[in-house]
């Protein structure tokens, strides 16, 4: 293919000048006078419109060459392919899943496609992980309890690893076998998984949506992204730094407890009854949790932080301040009386 040369592309950028100035002039005149130049049927064409169709030989003895047009259709998929791959833009994009809204908002180059690779990454993990999927695996492993075991991905088994070993640090308040830990067989050296009784079925709920936010994260990172929030309410983690976000107060809902920062690798989890009233369930006994108003904890870790809002709201605050501290987690709790324990500082209202 043979391009335009720089004098030819010169003299077809007067040609497009002169031309241009003489469409404008005629675009004012058409739209003073537009009503006289439509057809008789009611169709509302623009001043552009009625120009073109008013002028419709002037533009076809026009010598374009073929090599322009390629040229310029070129030129205008270059710039496409810097805006979307190059260019620092900021993308946000909002999706269903797991229950809930999740909102990743990226600034940076490839913004569009790393927005939709985080929200893809946490819909395959949703699939995976989710017990009312029977053909995710939880799902599978809850079918073949008491019969066989079932070797999963390294996701699944990652994810059940944490959740065993948030349940060791809890004392057995956080449980995802809700009160039958024992039951639950990880075989490491195989990676499977197997339940040794029918009746026994594990629940990722207070720990799966962090652990898709900390993989989404991963994968950004991995990708080379600077700056991003992935936040899904209840659980959410940064890239880059200065991320302000606001606590609900339990109290009151329309206010705002307080402010946090969020800075590099760094993620928060709250876990509240006042959404959806005694879902959160203390293992231990099979009732409600009714220590706590809300548990808000920022961590390094997504998945972790999920885990530890959940087991700090079913202990209350006094081992639940104990269980933070062991694991190196910040947190704000509120208790059933509205009083606010906190271990990092804040001047809370």
């Amino acid at each position: 293919m043979c391009l335009p040369s720089r004098v030819g592309t010169l003299g077809m950028g007067r040609a497009m000048i002169s031309f241009i100035e003489r469409a404008v002039s005629k675009m004012r005149l058409i739209s003073s006078t537009s009503r006289s130049l439509r057809p008789s049927r009611s169709f509302d064409f623009s001043p552009l419109t009625l120009f073109i169709l008013n002028n419709y030989y002037i533009i076809l003895a026009m010598k374009v060459r073929p090599a322009y047009v390629i040229f310029i259709f070129l030129l205008i998929a270059a710039v496409f392919e810097l805006y979307y791959t190059r260019l620092p833009v900021t993308f946000e994009r909002t999706a269903g899943v797991m229950g809930t809204t999740v909102r990743v908002k990226v600034t940076g180059p490839g913004a569009p496609q790393e927005t939709a690779r985080a929200i893809d990454e946490i819909k395959r993990l949703d699939r995976l992980l989710s017990k009312f999927n029977p053909d995710g695996e939880i799902g599978l492993i809850n079918r073949l309890a008491g019969r066989a075991p079932l070797e999963v991905s390294a996701d699944t088994f990652d994810v059940l690893k944490l959740a065993v070993k948030v349940d060791r640090l809890s004392h057995g308040a956080f449980d995802i076998t809700l009160g039958q830990p024992a039951g639950l067989i990880l075989d490491q050296a195989n990676r499977k998984v197997k339940i040794d009784n029918r009746k026994l079925k594990i629940d990722l709920g207070g720990i799966g949506k962090g652990y898709a936010v900390e993989a989404a994260r991963r994968l950004l990172l991995k990708q080379g992204v600077k700056s991003a929030i992935i936040d899904m309410h209840s659980s959410m983690a940064v890239i880059g730094n200065g991320w302000r976000i606001g606590v609900r107060d339990p109290r009151r809902r329309e206010n705002v407890l307080e402010v946090i920062t969020l800075n590099d690798g760094e993620s928060l989890s709250t876990s509240a009854q006042y959404e959806q009233p005694g879902h959160l369930i203390d293992p231990r006994t099979g009732q409600p949790a009714d220590k706590c108003l809300s548990v808000t904890v920022v961590g390094k870790d997504a998945d972790l932080a999920d885990a530890l809002s959940t087991a700090i709201f079913v202990l209350g605050p006094s081992e639940g301040m104990r269980l933070a501290k062991s694991a190196g987690v910040r947190a704000i709790i509120v208790d059933k009386n509205g009083i606010i324990h906190d271990n990092f500082g804040l001047k809370l209202r």
